[in-house]
């Protein structure tokens, strides 16, 4: 099964018009998923597009193509130094001070399409996008992200691909409808990686070459500025 993985910046789409049907499609692939399908109801929902206060310039997005481009999965990533949504809406997930950095990211809206794919397929999927994760972690200096999911999908998909996490908070119930999550903070460092890569099988970089280049490129000259600055 062809799938590239890309990564989308909301800033170019805000601001510059890029990206705009990919990024479309993200948004409306959240809504099949996490609106038509589980049936949130607290979530966002608009001309069968999900998004929150969260979709900002800010924020980017890990995206799966298939050999038709199109969306079939999609993470949202967000640094933490800007407002985030286990910060602002769910602190109570969390037994200890949630972080507020560059450093350190949170990940949200893991979707794949379940209209396209059997399980397996599925899985594979979700290992790319959660190596992208890592790979992204390391061109940018990231060191972990933070979020928070139902139990089963802690054990189904970050423990499956061999991402040790480790828990912030007791598995909780969410207080607008009462299901139960818990909340974690994901390490990225290049040993987790290594075992991921043991566990997936995907021994290659999964993230788009173009995509890479220019994250690789953007990392460099905010360095670059910031050691000016200093």
């Amino acid at each position: 099964m062809p799938c590239q993985i890309r990564l989308l910046k909301g800033c170019d789409y805000i601001q510059n018009g890029t990206d705009v049907p990919l990024l479309t499609e993200q948004h409306k692939l959240r809504y099949r998923e996490v609106v038509e399908k589980c049936g949130w109801e607290n979530v966002c929902g608009k001309d069968n597009e999900e998004a929150d206060q969260y979709d900002t310039e800010d924020t980017e997005y890990i995206i799966a193509l298939d050999e038709e481009n199109r969306v079939v999965g999609t993470l949202r990533i967000r640094p933490t130094s800007k407002n985030y949504m286990l910060s602002e809406q769910f602190p109570y997930l969390a037994t200890e001070d949630l972080p507020k950095t560059d450093k350190i990211y949170e990940a949200s809206r893991l979707v794949v399409d379940r209209t396209l794919f059997n399980k397996e397929q599925r899985k594979s999927v979700v290992d790319r996008l959660l190596l992208a994760c890592m790979e992204i972690a390391e061109i940018k200096g990231i060191d972990g992200y933070v979020g928070f999911m139902y139990p089963k999908i802690w054990e189904s998909t970050f423990s499956r691909c061999g991402w040790e996490v480790r828990w912030l908070g007791e598995e909780t119930a969410l207080k607008k409808n009462g299901e139960v999550v818990r909340a974690a903070y994901l390490p990225a460092h290049k040993d987790i990686k290594n075992n991921m890569r043991q566990e997936t099988g995907w021994f290659v970089p999964v993230l788009n070459f173009e995509t890479r280049l220019k994250e690789t490129i953007r990392a460099t000259a905010s360095k670059k500025k910031k050691k000016f600055m200093t």
